[in-house]
């Protein structure tokens, strides 16, 4: 049996040497030809199982890529979408098909996906209360640890909110104590050694490392929410990125 990526950036080569190490047979599929791996154009894919959907979720033809792909594969057991994605979105790739389709984000660090993805627990939701067991189990034999959410829309907004929306708030809180500490000539570290037991006990006073938010998670990730009030993570760091000049 088959599994297919499907976008092999960052997430999808990170989710290809998973799947590798798990022993199961897959292909890598890119817009650019020279990431795709064991995949050919002129061959067809034998005996798929599972599409993995790697794809930035950013893309405006997000849905259309990827309802036109499970259109082109046939025998597909479930879609797993990896992406980040607006929410709503995979109902949306849902009603458009009959195959299960799964919503499952990836969390880690980038430099050490691999490692981050098997500690992890994966996430995966359905809006389908009745998924076959015999998917659940091949997902187990893929990921070990797994706990399945409610509803996709649940998390497609963990994701966001949850994880890189977040992160962003804890550093913004820190870039505004960074700058009142400049403003007023205090030291920013010893200042912040205040909170080091109250963390230590309570573990709600996380000192973050006041940088200028960059990458293409928390900033880009903004624009999947329409809550207008969560811009202000983008216009605090524009406001700090001024202040580091």
């Amino acid at each position: 049996m088959t599994d297919i990526i499907l976008g092999m950036g960052e997430v999808g080569e990170t989710l290809f040497h998973l799947l590798e190490e798990r022993k199961v047979g897959c292909i890598g599929i890119d817009v650019d030809s020279s990431k795709s791996k064991n995949y050919s154009e002129k061959d067809q894919i034998k005996n798929p199982e599972y599409l993995h959907v790697c794809l930035p979720g950013e893309l405006a033809e997000f849905v259309d890529i990827t309802v036109n792909w499970i259109n082109k594969i046939e025998g597909l057991k479930a879609v797993l979408i990896h992406s980040t994605v607006k929410p709503g979105t995979t109902k949306n790739i849902q009603n458009n098909s009959k195959v299960p389709i799964l919503f499952s984000p990836v969390r880690g660090v980038h430099r050490r996906f691999l490692d981050d993805i098997k500690k992890y627990t994966k996430f995966i939701s359905s809006d389908d209360k009745h998924i076959d067991p015999k998917i659940k189990i091949d997902l187990e034999k893929r990921f070990e640890k797994i706990e399945w959410m409610s509803t996709t829309k649940t998390a497609e907004l963990a994701k966001i909110l949850v994880d890189t929306t977040y992160y962003g708030w804890l550093i913004n809180y820190a870039q505004i104590t960074k700058m009142i500490c400049e403003k007023e000539g205090v030291d920013f570290d010893e200042m912040w050694k205040f909170a080091d037991e109250i963390h230590e006990n309570l573990g709600n006073r996380p000192k973050m490392y006041p940088g200028i938010i960059g990458g293409h998670c928390v900033i880009p990730n903004l624009k999947l929410v329409e809550y207008e009030n969560l811009d202000i993570i983008k216009k605090i760091n524009e406001l700090y990125e001024k202040f580091k000049k």
